[in-house]
C-alpha cells in the first residue's frame, strides 16, 4: 500500500508540473511548432543517446570486473535500456529492475549487482556536481544577473538577491558539515536513518570505485556519457529557429537544468523537464512558449529512444533469462 501511495504521489507531482508548464499555453500553436521542427537533429540526439547508453553498459563491465564476474556486454546494454524504460513508469524503479534482470541472466548474486549499480550512480553524482560547477563558472554572470534582475533585494537595492544566493549556498555548506559530524546522533529518527543509509551507500560506492582495475577506461566512458548527454540537448537547439542561435554555454546550462529536473520524483521527468527547461532558456532571451516547444521536442526524443529500444531490450532480456534457466 505504501508503494502504491508513493507512486501515486510521484504521478501527481508530474501532473502538477505538466499543468504548470502547459496550463496557459496555446496547445494548437505548440503542436504546429513541434510538427515543423527539423527532425534530423532529433535523430542525431537519439544517436548521441544510444552512444551514452553503450558507454554506460561498457562501464558497468569494468565495475564488476574486480568482483570476478565477466557478464556479457549485450546483457549489460539491454539492462541499461530496460532500466530507463521502467524509470518512465516508476521513478527510481529502473535500477532495481536492471539489477534483478542482470542477476538472473548472468547468474550473479543480486547483492553484487546492486553494489555495482550503486558505485555507478556515485560516479554519475560526482560528474553531475562537476558539470554544475562548470556551468556556474562559465555562466556566472548570466546566472547571477537572473537573480539580481528578476527582483531586487529587501532594501530595494540591486544585487540583494545575489547576496541571498551566497547566504543560501553558505548555509547549505554549513548544514552539510554539521550533518557529517553529528549524523549518527539522530539515527533513531526514521528520516535521518534513511538519509544516513543513503550516505553510507554513497561511501561504499566510492570504496567500490577504488577497486577498479582499468581506471582510464572507466573514466573515459564516464566522460563520453556526459558529452553525449550534452549533445542530446545541444542538437535539439537546431530543431526550431528560435533556439538555433544558442551557443555551447547555453547547452551546458540546459544540461544542468534538465538533469536536476529529471532527478525530481516525476515519472521520466515528465512535467518537471517541461517546466524547468524553459525557465533556464529565459536566461538567454528565449520566450517561455519557444522554450516549451524546445523542451517538448527534446524530452520526446528521449522518450522515443527509451520506449522503442527499451521494449526491444526487454524482449531480449526475457529471452536471455529463459536461456539462462535452461542451462
Amino acid at each position: 500500500m505504501k508503494k502504491v501511495l508513493r507512486y501515486l504521489i510521484f504521478a501527481l507531482i508530474g501532473a502538477g508540473f505538466i499543468y504548470l508548464a502547459f496550463g496557459k499555453i496555446d496547445l494548437v500553436k505548440l503542436w504546429g511548432d513541434v510538427k515543423n521542427a527539423d527532425l534530423k537533429w532529433v535523430g542525431l540526439a537519439i544517436v548521441a543517446g544510444m552512444i551514452s547508453n553503450y558507454s554506460r553498459a561498457a562501464r558497468w563491465l569494468i565495475i564488476v570486473e574486480p568482483l570476478g564476474y565477466k557478464p556479457r556486454l549485450s546483457s549489460s546494454f539491454h539492462g541499461v535500456m530496460v532500466s530507463y524504460l521502467v524509470n518512465f513508469v516508476i521513478p527510481r524503479g529502473g535500477e532495481l529492475t536492471r539489477a534483478a534482470m542482470l542477476s538472473k541472466t548472468e547468474k550473479m548474486p543480486i547483492g553484487a549487482v546492486i553494489g555495482s549499480v550503486v558505485a555507478e550512480r556515485v560516479m554519475d553524482l560526482i560528474f553531475m556536481f562537476l558539470v554544475i560547477l562548470l556551468a556556474l563558472v562559465l555562466q556566472y554572470d548570466i546566472i547571477t544577473a537572473f537573480f539580481t534582475t528578476s527582483s531586487n533585494g529587501p532594501d530595494g537595492a540591486e544585487g540583494g538577491n545575489k547576496l541571498w544566493l551566497f547566504v543560501l549556498l553558505g548555509a547549505m555548506g554549513i548544514l552539510g558539515i554539521l550533518y557529517v559530524i553529528y549524523r549518527k546522533r539522530f539515527n533513531h529518527i526514521a528520516l535521518f536513518k534513511r538519509i544516513n543509509d543513503l550516505f553510507d551507500s554513497f561511501i561504499e560506492g566510492i570504496k567500490g570505485l577504488g577497486r577498479i582495475k582499468r581506471p582510464v577506461a572507466f573514466f573515459t566512458h564516464s566522460v563520453v556519457i556526459w558529452i553525449m548527454y550534452y549533445l542530446m540537448v545541444f542538437f535539439c537547439f537546431y530543431c526550431i529557429p528560435e533556439t538555433s542561435g544558442l551557443g555551447a554555454a547555453a547547452g551546458l546550462t540546459v544540461l544542468v537544468t534538465s538533469t536536476l529536473a529529471v532527478v525530481l520524483p516525476s515519472p521520466g521527468g515528465i512535467g518537471t523537464f517541461h517546466y524547468f527547461v524553459p525557465i533556464a532558456l529565459t536566461l538567454y532571451g528565449i520566450a517561455p512558449e519557444d522554450g516549451l516547444t524546445y523542451a517538448t521536442i527534446a524530452h520526446a526524443s528521449q522518450m522515443l529512444m527509451f520506449i522503442v529500444f527499451g521494449l526491444i531490450s526487454l524482449v531480449a532480456m526475457i529471452i536471455l533469462q529463459r536461456k539462462a534457466l535452461t542451462k
